[in-house]
C-alpha cells in the first residue's frame, strides 16, 4: 500500500511538473518570443483626390492667376464662389471666361513651388477659354 501511494504521489508529481513545464515554456516562449514588427510609420496624408461624377464643369471669370513650375493656377470666380483649379502652364490673363473640368478635386494641396496650401483646388487636364479649345494635357501635378 505504501508502495501505491509513492507511485501515486510520483504520478500525481510528474503530471503537475510536465503541466507546469508546459505552461513555462508558454510562457516564457510569449516573454522571449521577438516583438512584432513595428507597423511602418505613417505616411503624410495625400490630398484627397476622387473623380467628380458625371463630368461635371464649373464656368467663370479668372480673377487671380499665377504660374508655378509647369502649372498655371486660377483662380475663378463661377456663380456659386470663388474655385481654383490647376492645369499644365497656358496663357491667361485676368478677365478672361474660362471653363473648368471639376474631375480631379484634391483637399488641403501644399504646393511646394508657392509655399501654399490650397484647401480645394481641382487639377484638370485642360482649362478652356469659354468658346474655344485649351490647353495641353496636364501631367501629374508636382508637390
Amino acid at each position: 500500500m505504501a508502495q501505491a501511494r509513492l507511485s501515486l504521489l510520483a504520478s500525481i508529481l510528474a503530471v503537475a511538473a510536465l503541466g507546469g513545464c508546459g505552461r513555462d515554456r508558454t510562457v516564457n516562449a510569449a516573454a522571449t518570443a521577438p516583438a512584432p514588427a513595428p507597423a511602418a510609420a505613417p505616411q503624410p496624408a495625400m490630398p484627397m483626390m476622387a473623380p467628380a461624377a458625371g463630368g461635371a464643369t464649373a464656368t467663370g471669370t479668372v480673377v487671380e492667376t499665377m504660374d508655378a513650375s509647369s502649372y498655371t493656377y486660377v483662380r475663378v470666380k463661377t456663380a456659386t464662389g470663388d474655385i481654383w483649379a490647376a492645369a499644365t502652364q497656358f496663357k491667361v490673363k485676368v478677365g478672361d471666361k474660362v471653363v473648368v473640368p471639376l474631375n480631379m478635386p484634391m483637399q488641403n494641396f501644399h504646393s511646394g513651388t508657392l509655399n501654399r496650401t490650397f484647401p480645394l483646388v481641382y487639377f484638370a487636364s485642360r482649362i478652356e477659354r469659354e468658346g474655344e479649345a485649351g490647353a495641353a494635357p496636364m501631367a501629374a501635378p508636382k508637390r
